[in-house]
């Protein structure tokens, strides 16, 4: 396992996955107030909005932050990303080489009310998350860049980004210590920095 980055891009990679399909489930399964109300609940009798959807509101031109002041219409444009099936560009990913995950179709489960889809398995160096581990620069600009990573494009063919899915948080804090270089040495007992994927 090396350094454990690559253990970390997995996880993260997959995390998002699985957040974006259970949203997709959530979507097609529940009615737009319900679908707020899990989203932004009352917590103590009072609701609000984190720094992330804050973020989601500025970019769809909402400029409120009293989550009861929106309307019905800006609770829906809000509530609901409506991603394409057919237009979904973030794969799982294994790390290593499984002829056999090429191509798989998910949701077959009888919990999932038959929504499936047909994806694939792609191997965890090939992730975004491993390319912005690689090449960011702090903390800052890797947080933005996952940020901005598109998974996918809704029925209208905007972009659905890894923020709009609420998860640049949680995947920062999986790839936390990955971001350090670990020191290690070559045969010859030479000390090399060693950090991210091939």
């Amino acid at each position: 396992h090396m350094t454990g980055d690559i253990h970390a891009v997995t996880a993260a990679n997959n995390l998002l996955a699985a957040q974006m399909d259970a949203r997709i489930f959530h979507e097609l399964t529940q009615k737009d107030g319900p679908l707020y109300d899990r989203l932004v609940p009352k917590i103590k009798g009072v609701r609000k909005f984190s720094a992330i959807q804050l973020r989601r509101l500025k970019r769809l031109g909402i400029d409120k932050t009293d989550p009861d002041s929106l309307t019905a219409e800006e609770k829906t444009k809000f509530a609901r990303l409506d991603i394409d099936p057919s237009k979904i560009m973030w794969n799982r990913v294994v790390d290593l080489n499984d002829r056999y995950l090429r191509k798989i179709t998910i949701g077959q489960s009888p919990t999932e009310k038959g929504f499936t889809r047909e994806t694939a398995f792609d191997i965890s160096v090939a992730s975004e998350i491993m390319a912005i581990l690689a090449l960011g620069n702090d903390v800052d600009d890797i947080k933005e860049r996952l940020a901005n990573m598109v998974v996918a494009l809704d029925r209208n063919g905007n972009a659905v980004t890894a923020d709009d899915l609420g998860m640049t948080g949680a995947i920062l804090v999986l790839l936390r210590d990955a971001f350090e270089p670990t020191l290690m040495q070559t045969l010859e007992g030479t000390p090399v920095l060693v950090h991210a994927g091939p």
